[in-house]
Order: C-alpha cells, then sequence, then structure tokens
C-alpha cells in the first residue's frame, strides 16, 4: 500500500488537516454544550469547511454540467502560503474546485450522471473481458452498479444511500486509477476530434503528476481529496476526509480526528501502533483527540476489505502543525469556554 509521507507530504492535505483542527475545536465546544451533532447527521463542520469540499486535478474534467469549457483563475507559481490560503477562501464555495498547475477554479457543478456513467461501463467492461467463463448464462452477472464502486471507496462504517459528493469524487476517481479506460470513455461519448484527443491526453497525463513550487514545496498531489461534513464514527469529532485515486481500485485513505478511546487503543495495539502524548490534536474537559490515518487495501467492485494500515498522527513531525496555536485562535474564534485545553498541559 502506500506509504504514509506520499499522502500527508503536501500542502493540500496540511491545510486541510489544519481546518479540520480548527472544526475540531467548535465540536468540543459542541460536545460540552450537548449539541454535538449525530453520528450521520450534517454540520460537523466549521467556520472554514461548512460546506464541505472536493478537491481533483483539473485536468481529469473536460467540461462542466453545462457542458461548457472549464474556465479557471491563472496564478502561475505561487508558494506554499499563498497556495493555502487560496485553498481556505475555496472551501467557502460550493461544488467541486479544480487545480491546475498554474491555478484553480472553485464552485465548479459536475454532471454527475456523466462520471457515474463512465465507472460503471469502465468496470463492467473489465469484468467481462477478464471473466475465465466465456459463455454469459441466463443470469447475465456482469453488470457493475455505481453503488458497487462506492462501496469498494468507503469504511465499512459508511452506509449507503451514498450522497452527491461521495458519489460524484468516487466516480472521477476512475479518471486516475484507468486512464487509458477513462480516455477511451470520454473520447467516444464526447465524440472528440483529433485535436480535442490530442489536448485532453495531455491534460490528462498532467493530472497524474503532483504540483511543485519553485522552493519545492508539493502544492498538490494527483489525488482527489474529499471533505464530508457529517461524523459517520460515534468517536469521531469533524467530518470524515477521504483521499481517492492513490492506487489500483478500492485503494483509499481516510483521515479522522478521534477520540481516544478503549477501541481505539485496542485497534492500534492490534496495528503495532502507540499513541503517545505528542500526537494529541487536542485535550478538553477529560477528552484526548487523535488524528488516525488509514490505508485501505485495493479491492474488488462491491467489495470492501478490512485489510487496512493504521498511521497515528503526530501533528508536529508529520503535518508541521502548530495545535496549540490553532487552539488558542479556534476557542476564541468559537467562544469555548475554559478548560483542561492545552495539548502541552
Amino acid at each position: 500500500m502506500i506509504p504514509k509521507k506520499s499522502i500527508l507530504g503536501s500542502e493540500l492535505i496540511r491545510e486541510i488537516i489544519a481546518i479540520r483542527v480548527d472544526t475540531l475545536w467548535k465540536m468540543l465546544g459542541y460536545r460540552k454544550a450537548g449539541f454535538l451533532p449525530g453520528t450521520f447527521e450534517e454540520g460537523a463542520t466549521g467556520r472554514y469547511d461548512n460546506k464541505g469540499a472536493i478537491f481533483i486535478p483539473g485536468g481529469l474534467i473536460y467540461q462542466d454540467v453545462d457542458e461548457r469549457s472549464i474556465q479557471y483563475e491563472r496564478y502561475g507559481k505561487i508558494e506554499a502560503d499563498e497556495f493555502r490560503k487560496k485553498i481556505r477562501a475555496a472551501m467557502q464555495f460550493d461544488n467541486a474546485t479544480l487545480l491546475y498547475a498554474d491555478g484553480m477554479a472553485a464552485g465548479i457543478n459536475l454532471d454527475s450522471g456523466f462520471f457515474s456513467k463512465a465507472a460503471r461501463r469502465i468496470y463492467t467492461y473489465k469484468k467481462a473481458a477478464f471473466r475465465r467463463k466465456k459463455t454469459i448464462g441466463k443470469d447475465i452477472p456482469l453488470e457493475i452498479s455505481s453503488d458497487d464502486i462506492l462501496r469498494s471507496h468507503c469504511p465499512t462504517y459508511m452506509k449507503p444511500p451514498y450522497g452527491a459528493r461521495t458519489r460524484i469524487s468516487t466516480c472521477i476517481s476512475v479518471g486516475l486509477i484507468d486512464s487509458p479506460m477513462y480516455f477511451a470513455y470520454c473520447k467516444t461519448e464526447l465524440n472528440f476530434t483529433k485535436s480535442q484527443s490530442i489536448k485532453f491526453s495531455a491534460t490528462l497525463d498532467k493530472a497524474k503528476e503532483p504540483t511543485v513550487s519553485n522552493s519545492g514545496a508539493v502544492l498538490f498531489p494527483a489525488y482527489i481529496v474529499v471533505c464530508h461534513d457529517t461524523r459517520y464514527k460515534d468517536t469521531a469529532y469533524t467530518g470524515l476526509t477521504r483521499i481517492l485515486g492513490i492506487g489500483k481500485f478500492g485503494e483509499f485513505a481516510s483521515f479522522t480526528l478521534e477520540a481516544v478511546s478503549k477501541n481505539l487503543l485496542a485497534e492500534a495495539h492490534r496495528k503495532k501502533q502507540n499513541i503517545c502524548p505528542e500526537d494529541i490534536f487536542a485535550r478538553y474537559e477529560g477528552v484526548d483527540i487523535a488524528g488516525i490515518l488509514r490505508i485501505y487495501a485495493p479491492t474488488n467492485p462491491g467489495k470492501r476489505l478490512l485489510k487496512y494500515d493504521l498511521h497515528i498522527l503526530s501533528p508536529a513531525k508529520d503535518l508541521d502543525l502548530n495545535v496549540d496555536l490553532i487552539a488558542r485562535e479556534s476557542r476564541k474564534r468559537y467562544h469555548i469556554p475554559h478548560g483542561t485545553a492545552a495539548v502541552s498541559s
């Protein structure tokens, strides 16, 4: 499976996690006041992620839902600090944010049906192509549904019916997982001319490469990052974050900010991991919060293997985050009452 550093080593991921830590303090305040959103309710968000988000390499997308070509703000080469400001600003818009080597487009409405059909057709054809038995049979068992594809790219605790953000992000990730077949589908479905085919193939290849600043910082990877606004787990305190398109089919990662509970300690022990004091992202009113990265193994459509790697993240060592500074600013922003809050205490 893909190493931890490959997922965490971009400014995009670090900024999203910093925003989630800010939201964490709002949720800790809500817990104290008795207003923490239910496990499967929306609203586990703060000031900067209140609409959720999908970040997509722009080269995967040919047109928007109204069949218009994508127009984006071209800002050229920028450094990490400026890029992170733009990411934070983009999260104030609904719909998808498309990322390019020289710019971004926020608030882009995409055609969920187009990408769902692409994913279903690609994996139905692949299943048929690799079928050992050459007779069809009366049951015609070759059809792959979009729910099959989604189930393979979600944690087991994330149950159907799946929402629009989950559906469109997962289906678009096919463009990273099976780029040649995705290109062939787009070429046929959109009836590309030769010049359109050449242009789109070039942008699709670029979408599979990370974008790096002049100083060498990785601004964003060739992944799709989805910020959900639902917790999905009793012990999670912010929306689930999924990272898609990181390898083979069914291979994805999730990031959660979770209370250090007996279940989490037992899970960490099974995975030969320890939760140390320097791994705590926040401490408030008797609750310690850890950042958990799970990287799930490849699987087949409709399946979700329980095999995964678990990583306990250190905010300072793994993400270069000053969680005490975030805590001070967030508690002031959300009017969090005094309590046992500082990680260093």
